[in-house]
């Protein structure tokens, strides 16, 4: 899973439009996986604990477990149940997608739901819960509808260029149908960026040479019009 870095522009973005917004609970979810959910709820929670607000990332995505495998790989004291794990190194907490059907079945009721929800947010400022995608259909999944549905917002991720109509529109109906207050959809480029999107992306790499020079040159790029066509 890649990382967003917290600087850019369209985090910023979502941050303002959420949790800078006053959302205590915000689900992340995408009409099918490797949307990019994971990465844009992360980057989401990193935004949030750089001005000081107590962060809890909630993991509901059991087929795909990105940031449980994330931290495996650089942990190797994790807690084996189902508890909430304390990441130093980002300076937030994750809740990791729980592996027992017992669990599963108590995140699928809705009432159980917002009883941890509000049981969390004695400890916490806000939640972000990194959702399954809603076309996901397995005996262990929790439905992402569900867990947007009791959370103050959903945003939904999508994949230019990628995600079939049909299936976008699939989901929508799903989180209509739970009368989810929808806040609004990410369109995720990475697979058709604009040229100016990639010329700044990799000016970051030149920054802790010349920051200065950098800046300069990004906002340089950002006046010129033809840059910003899609490639």
């Amino acid at each position: 899973m890649q990382e967003l870095p917290v600087h850019y522009a369209e985090v910023e973005a979502i941050y303002n439009q959420t949790i800078g917004s006053g959302y205590k609970t915000l689900a992340i979810t995408s009409a099918k996986a490797g949307e990019g959910k994971s990465t844009i709820a992360q980057a989401i929670v990193e935004r949030a604990q750089i001005v000081g607000k107590k962060v809890l990332l909630v993991e509901m995505n059991t087929f795909n477990p990105a940031l449980s495998e994330q931290l495996r790989r650089t942990m190797t004291d994790l807690p084996t149940d189902n508890s909430i794990i304390t990441v130093k190194s980002k300076g937030y907490s994750l809740l990791p997608a729980p592996k027992n059907i017992r669990d599963v079945l108590q995140y699928r009721e809705s009432n159980l739901l917002l009883a941890s929800i509000k049981q969390w947010l004695v400890n916490f400022d806000c939640i972000i819960f990194d959702t399954s995608a809603l076309t996901s259909l397995n005996q262990s999944n929790i439905p992402a509808e569900i867990i947007c549905a009791v959370c103050e917002g959903a945003v939904l991720v999508i994949e230019a260029g990628s995600t079939p109509a049909n299936l976008i529109q699939e989901g929508v109906d799903k989180l209509k149908l739970k009368k989810v207050n929808l806040i609004g959809s990410i369109l995720n480029d990475k697979t058709n960026p604009s040229l100016l999107t990639e010329l700044q992306r990799e000016s970051y790499r030149l920054n802790r040479l010349c920051p200065e020079l950098m800046t300069k040159l990004r906002k340089k790029l950002a006046s010129i019009v033809l840059l910003n066509i899609s490639v």
